[in-house]
C-alpha cells in the first residue's frame, strides 16, 4: 500500500499510524543519504515522495461447526375437547322434565330429559294387549282338542264381534254426522282400492293374451287393454280423493273422538284376528293352524317390541360422560330431531385445532410437538391430526394436536397462538452469522491460507438471528476469518494473532468436503446483502 505524504508532514524521523484496533504498520522515511544528510542537503534523497511499507493485519481463525436450525411459526388455534357430541332427541315432542343444566358433568348414561309419551304409551299398551291375547289364543287353539278349538274360535269371534259393535256404536253416537262420513269415506276408498286391484289383474291377463294373438286379434285387445287402463286411472283417482278425505277427517278430531276411533280401530283389528283364527280352525288342518297361530303370536310379539323401542325414545341419556357445554331445550316447549338438545364434552384431554398453508403442513408430522400459548401459560401438545384436504373456504390444511399438560384453565372454544417448528435442518454446516458479508446478494467470507486472506463465496440455506446454514462452499476445516479490519480483502496480507494457531480440520469431515443440507424442511435463503452485516468502504486518504 502506498500513501503520499507532503513534506511539512514530514517532522520527524519515525512516525508509529495507527490502523484499526489489531493491525499495526511502521511509517519508514527514505532520510537521503549523502554527505549533510539534512533535508535537502548535498547528497539527500528526494523529499518529495515517500513510500509506507504494505501493512500486515493480525487476525484471528475459526472453522465451521455442525448442528441443527429450525425456524417456527405462528398460528391461531382454537381449543377444542377430545370427544364432543351433540345429543338429538330420537323423536319431537314437549318436553316433561330436564335433569342437568349447562356446567354440570354427567355420566354416560344418565337421564338427560324426558318428552311427552302419552300416545306413545297407549301404543304400547295396545300391542301388550294384542301379544297377551295372541298368547291366549295359542294356548287355547294348540293346547285343547278340535271341538275346543272350534268353540273357543267362536266365542273369541262373537265377543270381537260384540266389541266392534259397541265401539261402533259409542263413535256413532258421539258424532254421528263425523262417523257416517267417515265411515263412508272409508269404505268408499276400500272399493277404489279393489277395483285398482281387479283392474290391474286383467290388464295383466290380457297383455299375456295380445303377446301370443294374431293380428286380427291385437287391435281388439289393445282397445280392451286402453279401457281397463282408463278404468285404473279412474280409479286410482277415487282412491286418492277417499284416502285423503279419510285423512283429512282423522286429523280434525279431538282427543274423545280419537280415544273412539282408536278404540273403533282396535276392535275392528282383534274382530279380523278373531275371524281370521275362526276361518283357520274350522277350514283347514290342525297343522295349518298350528302355524298360523304362531306366525300370529310371533308378529303381535314383534309389534310389542317395536312399541317399547319407540317408547325408549322419549327418554334421552347421556351418550357420554363429559361436562355439559350447553343446553338448548326448556321445559314444556318443544323439543325438535332436528337441533341438538345438549352438547356433552369429554374434557379430560384438549385438543388444539388450527389452519396451515400447504408448505407448512408438508413440513409438519405426525407427532411433531407444538406449543400451545394462552396468556403467560404455555403447553405442550403432540400433532394427532393433518387433513390432506385444504378447507375450501380458506385454501388452508386443518391440523389437530392434542395438548398433554392441561390443567383445566383452558375453555373450549378460546383461541390460543400455536408455535410450530415449520422449517428444520439437521447435521449442517452453520457459520456464525456476524463473519458474513454480502456482495450483490453473493455471500462469502473471508478464510485464512499460506498468510493471505482469501475470498469464499458459498450458498446459504436457513438462518436465523445468529448462524447460517452454509449449503456448499464451505467445509468444516474452513479457516475462517473472524477479525474485522478496513483494509481486508481478497489476497491481503494477514497473519494469526499472538496466541493464535491455525485451528486443525475437524475429524469426520475431510478437507474440502461439501456439507448436504436435510430435506426434511426447505431451508430459507440468508438476509439480503441490504439488512446483512457487510464490510464498510474506506474512507479516501487525503495527500
Amino acid at each position: 500500500m502506498k500513501i503520499s505524504l507532503s513534506k511539512k508532514k514530514l517532522a520527524s524521523g519515525i512516525a508509529i499510524l495507527t490502523l484499526g484496533a489489531v493491525a499495526v504498520s511502521t511509517v519508514v522515511f527514505a532520510a537521503g543519504g549523502g554527505p549533510g544528510g539534512g533535508m535537502g542537503g548535498p547528497g539527500g534523497g528526494n523529499m518529495g515522495q515517500v513510500e509506507l511499507s504494505e501493512s500486515v493485519i493480525s487476525v484471528k481463525l475459526q472453522t465451521p461447526t455442525t448442528g441443527g436450525l429450525t425456524r417456527s411459526t405462528e398460528f391461531i388455534g382454537k381449543i377444542e375437547p377430545a370427544e364432543s357430541v351433540s345429543v338429538y332427541p330420537e323423536t319431537s315432542g314437549k318436553v316433561t322434565e330436564i335433569y342437568f343444566e349447562a356446567g354440570q358433568t354427567v355420566q354416560k348414561g344418565e337421564l338427560l330429559f324426558t318428552i311427552d309419551d302419552t300416545d306413545a304409551q297407549l301404543a304400547y299398551q295396545i300391542a301388550q294387549a294384542s301379544y297377551e291375547q295372541k298368547q291366549i289364543s295359542a294356548d287355547t287353539t294348540l293346547g285343547s282338542n278340535y271341538e275346543s278349538k272350534v268353540a273357543s274360535a267362536k266365542s273369541q269371534l262373537e265377543s270381537a264381534q260384540q266389541n266392534l259393535n259397541n265401539a261402533r256404536l259409542k263413535l256413532k253416537d258421539y258424532n254421528d254426522g263425523y262417523d257416517d262420513s267417515l265411515l263412508s269415506a272409508e269404505r268408499a276408498a276400500q272399493k277404489a282400492q279393489d277395483n285398482m286391484q281387479a283392474y290391474d289383474k286383467t290388464i295383466d291377463e290380457l297383455k299375456d293374451k295380445l303377446a301370443g294373438a294374431g293380428e286380427a286379434e291385437k287391435e281388439a285387445i289393445e282397445k280392451e287393454i286402453a279401457e281397463y287402463e282408463e278404468k285404473y286411472s279412474q280409479a286410482y283417482q277415487d282412491y286418492s280423493m277417499y284416502y285423503n278425505a279419510v285423512k283429512d277427517l282423522e286429523a280434525d278430531e279431538d282427543s274423545e273422538a280419537r280415544d273412539l276411533r282408536n278404540s273403533y280401530n282396535t276392535a275392528k283389528t282383534n274382530y279380523q284376528q278373531a275371524l281370521d283364527n275362526y276361518n283357520l280352525v274350522t277350514g283347514g288342518s290342525y297343522e295349518d293352524t298350528e302355524k298360523a297361530t304362531e306366525a300370529e303370536l310371533k308378529s303381535a310379539q314383534l309389534s310389542l317390541e317395536q312399541s317399547a323401542s319407540s317408547l325408549d325414545k322419549y327418554k334421552v341419556y347421556a351418550p357420554i360422560s363429559g361436562v355439559i357445554e350447553s343446553k338448548n331445550i326448556t321445559a314444556n316447549e318443544p323439543a325438535s330431531t332436528q337441533n341438538a338438545a345438549f352438547v356433552i364434552s369429554n374434557k379430560d384431554t384438549l385438543t388444539v385445532k388450527f389452519n396451515a398453508s400447504a408448505d407448512a403442513a408438508t413440513a409438519l408430522s405426525i407427532g411433531d410437538e407444538v406449543t400451545v400459548t394462552k396468556g403467560s401459560k404455555e403447553y405442550t401438545a403432540t400433532i394427532i391430526e393433518i387433513d390432506s384436504k385444504a378447507d375450501d373456504s380458506t385454501g388452508l390444511f386443518p391440523i389437530k394436536a392434542r395438548i398433554e399438560d392441561g390443567d383445566g384453565s383452558l375453555l373450549t372454544g378460546v383461541s390460543v397462538k400455536v408455535t410450530a417448528a415449520t422449517q428444520k435442518v439437521e447435521d449442517a454446516i452453520l457459520v456464525p452469522i456476524d463473519l458474513v458479508y454480502y456482495d450483490d446478494g453473493q455471500a462469502y467470507v473471508f478464510t485464512y491460507a499460506d498468510g493471505k486472506a482469501h475470498r469464499t463465496d458459498f450458498e446459504t440455506g436457513m438462518s436465523n438471528s445468529e448462524t447460517v446454514v452454509a449449503v456448499s462452499g464451505l467445509s468444516l476445516d474452513s479457516e475462517i476469518i473472524t477479525t474485522w479490519h478496513p483494509d481486508l480483502k481478497d489476497g491481503a496480507a494477514v497473519e494469526l494473532a499472538e496466541g493464535q494457531e491455525a485451528p486443525a480440520a475437524a475429524p469426520d469431515s475431510a478437507p474440502g468436503a461439501e456439507p448436504t443440507e436435510s430435506r426434511s424442511a426447505k431451508g430459507t435463503d440468508a438476509p439480503d446483502a441490504a439488512t446483512a452485516p457487510n464490510a464498510p468502504e474506506m474512507p479516501a486518504q487525503e495527500d
